[in-house]
């Protein structure tokens, strides 16, 4: 809105059909917390076209905030835009990609990245790499890598887009060595590709803070010392498409939905940091229980993947079944917390051992007997 005139006139200009008008007032109205008549100025520019105004409100209907998520409008408002917008075509791969905002179709959510990718947008062409890393596509991973380093580069797009069936397919797994039956703990060695997590890492990197720990009689979330290292829980808006093809590798190892998975927390141990024996499971005696319980029942399973194996100490252990896991680069544990009647497994007790040397990176994501509710509040 021009800066020359009133609240006044711009409500005027407004309301005489001016379609950037409505949008800039509708902007201002959000600042003063005047949500129900923004929204009311942004749906009205929206429905005449103004690209601004259908992308913004299309992000308000996909993220459920000042008014009910709508899916289908919010594809229906973005689809136009997308031959020019790059931007567009994110939030549209978002749709048709993402479990929690229901997404059903992989490859669609990936042709609608890589016509992002085709515009120039850099963060859809470093998704794009890294899904093939992870179908050690090397021939697709070098150009984009190249195109991203600002080197010559000739990307095939053709072979790019033939290859997306793939991309979108789940992420291959090696034969698991299967460590102990009841409680079942497997390891996957080497399952996640080392782009991949060095990815994680530079993103969680900035991001991480002291952990905490949850009470199992009072329920409180506090710092404990049993509990020394820094985590970081990824949240709905540091989700991107590797993430979400990690999260279904996870759910597919579990056999659940990725749905019923607790945000992923990314983990940071130093020197004498460690996490002592704990279960995963919640005591179902304690005090807060109930409210533990009702989000989406019992952690029935525990996934860790290692991001890292320059450092000394910190392995992964079972005191009561002397097992003692030192997990490569890329290696997946999965193990599980409950018999098949929900009741804790005791010798699932572990401890991250403290840490020697170095700095151990850890991916740790807990599995649900059902849907997670928060994955649901995007």
């Amino acid at each position: 809105m021009a800066q020359n005139i009133s609240f006044e006139q711009a409500v005027e200009l407004a309301r005489s059909g001016d379609p950037e008008a409505q949008y800039a007032l509708s902007s201002v109205l959000h600042q003063r917390q005047q949500f129900d008549e923004s929204l009311r100025w942004l749906r009205t520019s929206a429905a005449r076209g103004f690209a601004p105004a259908r992308m913004t409100l299309a992000t308000l209907l996909i993220d459920g905030r000042h008014c009910a998520r709508d899916r289908q409008q919010a594809i229906d408002l973005l689809q136009p835009l997308a031959a020019r917008d790059a931007q567009a075509h994110l939030l549209l791969a978002e749709l048709h990609g993402f479990a929690a905002l229901g997404g059903e179709s992989r490859e669609k959510a990936l042709r609608h990245l890589l016509s992002a990718a085709r515009l120039g947008e850099p963060g859809s062409m470093r998704q794009l790499a890294l899904l093939a890393a992870c179908q050690q596509r090397w021939d697709l991973v070098r150009p984009l890598q190249e195109a991203l380093a600002r080197r010559p580069s000739t990307i095939d797009w053709a072979a790019l887009a033939g290859s997306l069936p793939q991309l979108a397919s789940p992420i291959p797994l090696p034969p698991p060595e299967r460590l102990h039956e009841a409680p079942l703990i497997r390891r996957f060695p080497r399952a996640i590709p080392p782009l991949v997590v060095k990815m994680i890492i530079d993103l969680a990197a900035p991001l991480v803070k002291r952990s905490q720990i949850v009470d199992a009689v009072s329920g409180e979330v506090r710092a404990d010392p049993m509990r020394t290292s820094s985590h970081v829980t990824l949240g709905p808006r540091q989700h991107d498409h590797v993430l979400e093809a990690l999260e279904r590798c996870i759910g597919g190892v579990a056999s659940v939905p990725p749905l019923n998975a607790e945000f992923l927390q990314i983990l940071r141990y130093r020197p004498g940091e460690e996490f002592r024996p704990h279960v995963d499971y919640f005591n179902e005696s304690g005090a807060s229980a109930y409210r533990s319980l009702a989000d989406g029942g019992q952690r029935a399973q525990t996934v860790l993947i290692y991001l890292n194996e320059e450092y000394t100490g910190g392995s992964t252990a079972f005191p009561s079944l002397h097992i003692d896991v030192k997990g490569a680069c890329g290696d997946l544990l999965h193990f599980h917390n409950v018999d098949a009647a929900g009741v804790g497994h005791r010798d699932s007790l572990h401890a991250g051992t403290p840490v020697v040397t170095g700095e151990k990176w850890l991916l740790s994501q807990w599995i649900r007997q059902d849907t997670y509710p928060a994955r649901l509040r995007w």
